[in-house]
């Protein structure tokens, strides 16, 4: 097996015993990146050559970072986590020649832990919106079927791992934008509960839920690096929670037939496994609402001189304005219902229950849609209101995860389920993800030799045409 094909761990193991040096495994993902880049474009501003003296500097000094947990494996950042001296456009036009001055902590954090890192990863413009497109970096494509959508907004990260393009990567997540392109990708996301992983101060102390977090191909794997984002070591413990609660669409959003397939025989699977399920929807009243009102505050406190800017696109610019125009009653009304729905979430789940719902409301969609507007008959007026089964979980801010578990009624493209947790019971739900995990046994990889014999200009135009802008 290709060393770009083995899981972090592997990857690790075979490093720390010098079966395998740094600079090999590097070299084979550039090969694998080569090989998929010029259809899938998941990586951005790769620097290949500027890795390979990093790995041949820890080949050549075992005393270099000796003890780091991560020593040796090839990273990217996602292109909204700020890099220092390296380019970071966060995918706008308006920061097409930005490089920052500041790492985000995380930066530093996975710098010290060894790892090699070789660029960014695609976004969609300000990581709006699960569908990874941009004016200035293009479409990134399902590695899978590149007629679909990798997801997003951490859709270059989802892609570039399931190529074997990477060993892990991080991405951030506010209504599901590391749990929904780990689904449309086949790989691991995580989103940990709200306000545990570091980064920088929020603007505004009423915005709580935005937060990085890991991905990777494995659970496993996703526990390396969670672990390097706490500080802590990692420790999985495949076992399953007192109470599975399952709810196919938590008890009124339109998911898409393959979905709901997927989700029921997740669930009956894991019940002949011996979990014990219990059908039951999240208390989501006035969830969606709060939401919507949290979000659209985060665009006007971040963002707020873009509104006019023609440059910006429309989704965003409409967030904007819409931030702007709420009262301070309004946002007070929105946070006091945030605080009503964490504790509704409190009642509902036991400290080791978990509950299985859809990670996406919908499969892998054609790369030519900017949004789903459709799914199972009923119109949907906004850009983010496919995403409700991530976003609902949010508002929540308890911890949640997407693997692998099915696919699509002709089996091209992997559709994930999400496990969610009790606020700060984040090594818990890992434990019971990685139990789920042996059930389900995914163990595919992308048509990689179809990817490369691919051209690319046979593929389906992205929303912004043949040339991506």
């Amino acid at each position: 097996m290709e060393p770009a094909d083995l899981t972090a761990v592997e990857q690790l193991h075979l490093l720390g015993n010098r079966s395998l040096s740094s600079r090999e495994l590097l070299d084979a993902c550039r090969k694998r990146a080569e090989a998929t880049e010029p259809v899938v474009n998941a990586l951005i501003d790769a620097d290949w050559d500027r890795a390979g003296l990093l790995a041949g500097q820890l080949d050549s000094d075992p005393g270099l970072s000796a003890d780091a947990p991560l020593r040796g494996l090839v990273i990217a950042h996602k292109n909204l986590l700020d890099t220092a001296g390296i380019r970071t456009t966060y995918g706008s036009p308006a920061f097409a020649d930005h490089i920052p001055r500041q790492n985000h902590p995380l930066v530093d954090l996975m710098a010290a832990a060894g790892t090699v890192f070789v660029g960014k990863t695609n976004t969609p413009e300000f990581g709006a919106g699960s569908h990874t497109f941009n004016p200035v970096h293009g479409l990134t494509r399902n590695p899978w079927d590149p007629s679909r959508s990798a997801g997003g907004s951490s859709g270059g990260a989802a892609a570039a791992l399931a190529c074997g393009s990477l060993s892990l990567a991080d991405g951030s997540d506010l209504g599901g934008s590391l749990r929904n392109p780990a689904s449309f990708c086949g790989i691991v996301g995580f989103r940990p509960s709200a306000g545990t992983i570091p980064g920088f101060p929020p603007l505004d102390d009423r915005l709580r839920m935005p937060i990085e977090g890991p991905m990777a191909r494995t659970v496993g794997d996703l526990d390396l690096l969670y672990g390097v984002m706490l500080g802590l070591p990692t420790s999985i413990e495949a076992r399953p929670p007192a109470r599975l609660l399952v709810s196919h669409d938590h008890g009124d959003l339109p998911v898409d037939a393959a979905v709901r397939r997927v989700v029921a025989e997740a669930a009956t699977a894991l019940e002949q496994a011996g979990w014990i399920v219990e059908e039951s929807d999240p208390p989501v009243r006035g969830v969606d609402a709060c939401f919507e009102v949290l979000r659209t505050l985060g665009y006007a406190v971040r963002s707020a001189g873009l509104m006019d800017n023609e440059n910006v696109k429309a989704t965003i610019r409409q967030e904007i304005r819409e931030g702007l125009s709420l009262t301070e009653e309004t946002v007070a009304r929105a946070v006091a219902e945030e605080n009503r729905l964490r504790a509704a979430w409190d009642r509902f789940l036991g400290p080791d229950d978990i509950l299985l719902t859809p990670t996406s409301q919908v499969p892998p969609f054609p790369v030519g849609d900017e949004w789903v507007r459709e799914v199972e008959g009923r119109s949907l007026d906004r850009y983010t209101d496919w995403m409700r089964s991530c976003s609902r979980l949010t508002v929540f801010a308890g911890p949640s995860i997407s693997i692998p578990a099915g696919w699509s009624d002709d089996g091209r493209v992997p559709i994930g389920i999400q496990l969610s947790g009790a606020r700060n019971r984040d090594r818990r739900l890992l434990d019971v993800a990685a139990s789920a995990e042996e059930v389900f046994a995914a163990g595919r990889r992308p048509p990689i030799d179809e990817l490369s014999a691919t051209d690319p200009t046979t593929l389906p135009p992205g929303p912004l045409g043949p040339t991506g802008r």
